[in-house]
């Protein structure tokens, strides 16, 4: 791309009109300021940040601890995952938009997650927890997760 102001005519395959609207185009973006070193650094930026879960972090112990003591006790069986896990693996889950299944490699299934969503859902957990934390010490990030996961349990609830 060219720099805004600098026109070429060297532009193959484009008849008069189309060459008229690309002049047009970057009359525009030069009286705006745009530079194609400005597209590059947004386009840069964006596909920085187009991959969120790149930067998520599992609870550390000290955002664990006050959300251990607000969760209900689950039974012990072989094949359930810790509370701890679990909601880590729906933190992972909301932090890529949604995506049931994308979990961390130790997570084994996906479906056991959804279901388990669904339970505390419709117990009024995940609301619970982000009321109770909205004036914890929890970072401020943690608690937006955590509003967002008892959003989208709402609207769980509200369609089912």
């Amino acid at each position: 791309m060219q720099a805004a102001g600098e026109h070429s005519d060297d532009i193959t395959g484009l008849d008069a009109a189309a060459l008229a609207d690309l002049r047009l185009v970057q009359d525009t973006m030069s009286a705006l300021g745009v530079t194609s070193e400005s597209i590059r650094t947004a386009m840069d930026e964006r596909s920085a940040n187009s991959q969120p879960h790149l930067d998520f972090s599992e609870l550390s112990d000290d955002e664990w601890s006050p959300i251990s003591v607000l969760l209900p006790v689950e039974p012990p069986q072989s094949n359930t995952m810790g509370n701890r896990q679990f909601v880590n693996a729906v933190l992972v889950a909301m932090h890529r938009g949604g995506r049931w299944g994308e979990y961390p490699k130790k997570v084994k299934n996906s479906d056991a997650v959804r279901r388990r969503f669904g339970r505390w859902s419709h117990q009024g957990i995940w609301q619970k927890l982000a009321i109770d934390l909205a004036t914890s010490a929890l970072p401020e990030n943690r608690k937006r997760q955590l509003r967002a996961v008892a959003e989208r349990a709402d609207r769980l609830v509200r369609t089912s």
